[in-house]
């Protein structure tokens, strides 16, 4: 047995079941005297650590081992104080954790306007943190430059080499290959529905309805072609996938049909004040239960009400102004004593990002799938005039402000300070805390200066101010190093 066994042994089973052996005559080494068995196994293990490292032969490229040489790089690295302000925000931020990624981020952008890269001392930090924050790593090129690729692929091939398993490589493939389909949807939608359709036979019901669910990403009636087949599918998830996405398509076959089933259910009832009446649906036929309407059970009442909310959500909202003959607000207003078809109608204006329907809905609620579907241009207003209306509960409008497109324009940006300041604000701070600084306009940052020195109790409310104010400073510190 070796020696080093044998220190693996004594360590294993400790040195009262076995004797902590000598060390080989050959290495000189002559342990103090009068020490402890114990001791003299760490000493020993501590020795044979730094032997065993020593003697390592270096791998090759090709096993994964050392990479080859970095090419050259000559593009300018950031220096001076835009190199200083980088070390900072690595080392030692003067921000928390999300505002320090949004400030990594701009460098990272302000470099890149500037023609300028990371300077290689800092790469492995950058590198790093882009592995912990995806939005750091959507921004590291072209900043990082050749040198920066070069690192990101020694990493790749150390990864690939310790994941080792074949089930391992197996599901690493697997990963790469669905993530692979979602970029192509993005690229190239037309290209990833034609490899769905190839790849169809091949995959189980849940890989199906995964890959469904991908197309939600520029979703098209040229994409009818393979969901209509997919509503004929046996497995129910599949199905229900498929019936989700035709729901977005309001010129669909399916939606079609749905018009046709929904239409016989409409009246407008009443002469002053006119509203509608609305029939429940009856029990499905084959095609309508191929199209989502739930069947009808084997035990107990079906629910009629579900397979109304199915059929509104599936069928063109034009139906319903088609019937009332106004427009969209107008024949909400007949719908006020219909409060769950109101949300049927709601989902399917969000799942379509119906911009008429949206504005007529946002007069009812604030919501902030709502206030997406607008143009940017009209979100802050529409947003705005529920916030002087005074009837928006905190935690519904964080949620609201968290979607508005950023930096604010100043109006939204002051409206929201003066709710924070308000007597009551503090709550609210906390639900902004994390956004605010960067949604709030460099023009606002005087007047959030001006709050945080007033004299306030409330230590969350002044942290959030005093974060806008560092957030913003250390901004302009960047715009400045970059000139």
């Amino acid at each position: 047995m070796t020696w080093v066994a044998d220190l693996r042994s004594a360590a294993l089973i400790g040195t009262g079941r076995h004797p902590v052996p000598a060390p080989v005559p050959g290495l000189g080494f002559r342990p103090p005297g009068d020490v402890s068995p114990e001791e003299l196994l760490l000493d020993q293990a501590a020795l044979a650590d730094v032997i065993t490292r020593a003697a390592r032969r270096p791998g090759t490229a090709e096993a994964g081992g050392i990479a080859d040489p970095a090419p050259a790089d000559d593009a300018p690295q950031a220096t001076g104080e835009a190199a200083r302000l980088l070390d900072l925000l690595l080392s030692q931020p003067p921000v928390g954790q999300e505002l320090r990624t949004r400030l990594v981020i701009d460098w990272l952008q302000f470099a890149a306007r500037a023609g300028l890269c990371v300077p290689h001392r800092s790469l492995p930090a950058v590198l790093a943190m882009a592995e912990a924050r995806p939005a750091v790593a959507a921004q590291l090129f072209p900043a990082t430059g050749v040198r920066g690729r070069w690192l990101l692929d020694i990493g790749d091939r150390a990864s690939v080499t310790v994941s080792g398993t074949a089930t391992t490589r197996a599901a690493q493939k697997a990963t790469d290959a669905a993530t692979e389909f979602e970029r192509l949807r993005h690229s190239d939608p037309a290209a990833a529905r034609d490899r769905l359709r190839e790849d169809w036979d091949g995959f189980s019901a849940r890989e199906r309805a995964a890959h469904l669910g991908v197309l939600a990403t520029n979703l098209s009636l040229d994409d009818e072609e393979l969901l209509e087949p997919a509503l004929d599918e046996k497995a129910k998830i599949v199905r229900d996938a498929a019936a989700a996405l035709l729901d977005r398509l309001p010129t669909s076959a399916r939606a079609q049909r749905m018009a046709a089933r929904l239409a016989p259910l409409l009246r407008v009832k009443g002469l002053l004040r006119k509203q509608f009446d609305i029939d429940l649906p009856p029990d499905p036929d084959p095609s309508a239960v191929r199209d989502g309407i739930a069947p009808a059970p084997r035990t107990g009442e079906p629910d009629r009400l579900g397979r109304l909310d199915a059929i509104v959500r599936g069928a063109p909202l034009d139906v319903w102004t088609a019937i009332s003959g106004r427009n969209p607000a107008a024949t909400l207003a007949m719908l006020d004593r219909e409060p769950r078809v109101v949300d049927a109608i709601f989902t399917a204006a969000a799942l379509r990002s119906d911009a008429d329907w949206a504005r007529a809905l946002l007069d009812l609620r604030a919501d902030a799938r709502l206030l997406g579907c607008l143009p940017a241009a009209e979100q802050e207003p529409a947003l705005l005039r529920h916030i002087n209306g005074g009837t928006l509960q905190p935690m519904a409008l964080a949620a609201l402000l968290r979607e508005v497109p950023r930096p604010w324009g100043l109006p939204l940006g002051n409206a929201v300070l003066e709710l924070l300041a308000a007597k009551d604000g503090g709550y609210l701070a906390e639900m902004v805390s994390g956004f605010l600084p960067l949604a709030l306009p460099p023009a606002a940052a005087e007047h959030c200066h001006h709050l945080l020195q007033r004299s306030d109790d409330d230590a969350g409310r002044r942290r959030v101010f005093r974060d806008v104010v560092q957030y913003q400073s250390f901004r302009q510190s960047l715009t400045e190093a970059f000139q």
